[in-house]
């Protein structure tokens, strides 16, 4: 949009090289000057249509500015109005602005016509004003689509962020509210047989272990269904974070699609191996392998450390991998874990898959 400015230089180095007094080039310098800003800030800065009356007050500053300078000075000011029309497509809702791309065409013509400008010179400068108006309607009109669609979309996303929460936040009541009312009344009831009968207290206490046991067990079952990781982004996820660690990664994925349940096991064992290896490996290197098969799919993550040493010590395999081997058992898959005889250490998963 500013190169098109460069069209006002013409009739502003026009008016500064002629015989006109100082104080008139001077204006004329002033109003030009005028123009370029009010247009900019109107018709390039602003990305949707003003507020009507600050849109009146802008566009009636380019036309008085385009029709005093045309009718007063020169006929090369004509010019202005294209500029002025765009002003008036981009900044005027419909259908003032198509009104108002008439009325600067005909303003354009009856200023050429008071400097006394031919014919041709009135349909030379009249002509493109009302095409370019009309054209800037279209762009202006497009435009307009554009950031609706955005903002609807932008809406949809929202409310389906807002639909989901509540959707949780339901599943999160209907699990809960039932199993915390039984844990309340038992806990209340056990309170009061602790001095008398302290036996059925213990009973009710034992009622309650089991009830929160089971309340536990339905959250993580809501929670891992709420996300299911995907393999794209874990391995994306484990090149980054492999990458930071210093440890030189190497993938290799097999092209296939896989059911949502199975590609969230392997996307869940690639982020538990890729974790062991930059807690525990002090590897220099690791390589990931998402295979498919015959009947089955799977994902082997193998570094060249010290065989992650530091978790076998502590005497268990530790939480993520105890979370990944129930996952695994879910599928009725395998899972095998530990030190490599040539050094380093290698987590293996497979799954069944059935055939489509």
């Amino acid at each position: 949009m500013f190169i098109w400015l460069v069209f006002i230089a013409i009739p502003l180095v026009d008016a500064v090289s002629s015989k006109n007094s100082g104080a008139a080039k001077a204006l004329t310098i002033v109003a030009a000057v005028a123009f370029v800003a009010v247009f900019v800030s109107v018709a390039v800065v602003q990305d949707k249509p003003l507020p009507d009356r600050q849109a009146l007050l802008s566009l009636g500053t380019l036309l008085a500015i385009s029709v005093a300078l045309t009718a007063l000075d020169r006929q090369g000011w004509a010019t202005l109005f294209i500029f002025t029309v765009t002003a008036i497509a981009m900044c005027l809702r419909s259908p003032l602005s198509f009104f108002g791309v008439l009325v600067c065409t005909a303003l354009c013509a009856g200023s050429l016509v008071a400097a006394g400008s031919a014919a041709g010179v009135i349909i030379g400068f009249s002509t493109p004003t009302l095409g370019i108006g009309m054209l800037m309607l279209v762009v202006a009109d497009l435009r307009t689509r554009n950031r609706e669609l955005h903002e609807a979309r932008a809406e949809l996303a929202r409310l389906a962020v807002a639909d989901e929460r509540a959707r949780f936040a339901r599943d999160l009541h209907d699990l809960l509210g039932h199993s915390l009312s039984v844990i309340a009344l038992k806990a209340e009831l056990a309170g009061r047989l602790l001095r008398e009968k302290p036996t059925e207290a213990a009973g009710h206490v034992a009622e309650i272990e089991q009830v929160a046991r089971g309340a536990l067990t339905e959250v993580r079952e809501a929670v891992s269904g709420y996300r299911r990781p995907t393999l794209d982004d874990e391995i994306a996820g484990a090149r980054m974070a492999l990458s930071a660690a210093g440890i030189e990664a190497q993938v290799e994925r097999a092209t296939v699609t896989f059911d949502p349940a199975i590609e969230a096991v392997l996307a869940w064992t690639v982020r538990e191996g890729a974790t062991n290896v930059i807690r525990h490996s002090g590897a220099e290197h690791c390589f990931v392998k998402v295979s498919a098969g015959l009947g089955e799919a799977g994902v082997e993550v193998v570094d060249d450390g010290h065989g992650c040493g530091d978790a076998a010590d502590n005497g268990h395999d530790g939480h993520g991998l105890e979370g990944l081997r129930e996952r695994v058992a879910r599928l009725q898959g395998e899972i095998e874990a530990g030190a490599v005889a040539a050094g380093g250490y290698r987590l293996a998963v497979r799954v069944p898959v059935t055939a489509p």
